[in-house]
């Protein structure tokens, strides 16, 4: 790892416990890294507006691919943007109402939005404390959150440069179905279809995921393909792992992600598994 120069970091499932927190230790390890001159970025599939409320006071990273490689944003501001226009988010919506799927469509900035006509079987589809089924815990509790204040609930989709829709079902076999069917109908919709958890779908613009995100952030710095390391848990990695140099997989995801990986943590999320191995393997820690 002695070419490591930039450092590209998942949240959920990776830096994020299942309170959708990222803990104090992580941050320091991300202070100390940043000290010794390592460029590190987040890569996740979270919107940008609601990575705050995610991490600790005066959190701070070198740049942040959000939306799943649709968004880039350095100390400087935005460095790229990559939108979903007013017509496909009008046939995603469709589709996805058709066949009783859970949506919320993210705009670049403020609260996701979902049609007001919508409103009633949507809330019904998360209602209960305890997530059903397979569902994890994090995945429930951000749909619990959303629904309390952080969606705007509006006639009609107005105006293009929307970030992804977010697409869910506590169904494995309706959301899997889906998903596998937007896959497939993906060059004439003219989006890139990705998931983070086995109960949902992500979409985003054509050719566009964390990849790409990250081939965008290290050409605007100056840093080589072999000179990354990254770090992620789930499908919507996959596409982070096919492009950077050094590749690492949480102890927690699934055996189909950790083979895409060279390394794998010792430890999970929820014993801050990333921090540590960086901690352990670049600072020296032991």
């Amino acid at each position: 790892m002695d070419d490591v120069k930039a450092i590209f970091l998942d949240m959920d499932g990776t830096l994020l416990h299942e309170n959708n927190q990222v803990s104090l230790y992580t941050k320091e390890v991300i202070d100390q890294l940043r000290t010794q001159g390592y460029k590190v970025f987040l890569a996740t599939g979270r919107s940008h507006d609601e990575i705050h409320f995610l991490v600790p006071e005066h959190f701070e990273v070198d740049g942040i691919i959000s939306s799943n490689g649709t968004l880039g944003h350095t100390l400087d501001g935005v460095l790229f943007k990559h939108t979903l226009s007013q017509a496909q988010v009008l046939e995603l919506v469709q589709r996805a109402k058709a066949n009783g799927i859970y949506y919320e469509v993210f705009p670049f900035e403020g609260n996701r939005i979902v049609l007001n006509e919508d409103r009633q079987w949507v809330e019904a589809m998360i209602e209960g404390e305890t997530p059903p089924n397979n569902v994890s815990e994090s995945e429930w509790l951000s749909r619990k959150d959303a629904l309390n204040g952080k969606i705007n609930w509006q006639d009609e989709f107005s105006g293009d440069g929307y970030s992804k829709i977010y697409l869910f079902a506590s169904d494995y076999d309706r959301i899997s179905d889906f998903r596998k069917q937007l896959q497939q109908d993906q060059d004439t919709l003219r989006i890139s279809v990705s998931n983070s958890s086995r109960y949902n779908a992500e979409t985003m613009a054509y050719g566009i995921d964390k990849g790409s995100g990250i081939k965008e952030m290290i050409e605007h710095f100056g840093i080589e393909q072999h000179e990354t390391l990254v770090i992620g848990d789930s499908d919507n990695d996959r596409a982070m792992f096919n492009f950077g140099h050094y590749t690492v997989a949480m102890k927690n995801a699934r055996p189909e992600v950790q083979a895409l990986a060279k390394d794998i943590t010792s430890l999970t999320n929820e014993e801050d598994g990333a921090a540590k191995y960086l901690a352990q393997n670049l600072l020296g820690e032991k």
